[in-house]
């Protein structure tokens, strides 16, 4: 009898500890993953990670197709809460933005504006001992597995020349702004009139 008591409180605990292992912040899949090809492995779990801003775009050109799409951001547990002590970035930070189709609702006073099909993501990782420059970035289909990194010229150049904290476009991340204003990491700079984000 006090051995099946043993053996039932042995697999309690290894249960809880596992449960506690993957919901832990620390969890890997909140850190960058890579093929031995040098590829980033699609973050599947980002969903679980920070959400921290929603944008609509309208795109001018109709030749392009997209029409009006929504982007999510949403950032990896552990760098948002570092940021949140410090006002920066640590390493191995992971943000995800996610692209999806819009579509509309009106009536006679309102117009709605709602998410649906995922176009895809693109991923912005920061890596030092990984990219001379800290940081990379990544495009993904709805269904593609791993990617290369971007070239330079795509995304580094624009986020480094407008992103608020780092490559990062902290000034449009409401709840996360006046940290950084607070910590003093923030480039006030990035708010003048050329300052909107591609």
């Amino acid at each position: 009898m006090k051995t099946a008591t043993l053996l039932g409180t042995f697999v309690f605990i290894s249960v809880c500890a596992a449960s506690l292992q993957v919901s832990s912040p620390d969890s890997r899949s909140d850190l960058p993953q890579y093929t031995s090809g040098d590829e980033l492995v699609r973050p599947e779990s980002y969903r679980e990670w920070v959400f921290l801003a929603s944008r609509l775009r309208v795109n001018s050109k109709a030749s392009s197709g997209e029409g009006e799409t929504f982007g999510d951001v949403f950032v990896s547990r552990p760098a948002y809460h570092q940021f949140r002590a410090t006002g920066s970035w640590p390493d191995k930070t992971v943000f995800v933005l996610e692209k999806r189709m819009s579509w509309s609702k009106s009536s006679a006073e309102i117009l709605d504006h709602y998410e649906k099909d995922l176009i895809g993501i693109s991923v912005e990782v920061k890596d030092t001992a990984r990219f001379p420059e800290k940081w990379a970035y990544f495009s993904f289909d709805s269904s593609t597995k791993t990617a290369k990194a971007n070239p330079r010229a795509m995304c580094w150049q624009c986020h480094h020349g407008g992103g608020a904290v780092e490559n990062t476009y902290v000034q449009y991340y409401p709840t996360l702004k006046p940290l950084a204003q607070q910590f003093g990491t923030y480039r006030q700079a990035v708010e003048g009139p050329d300052s909107l984000r591609k």
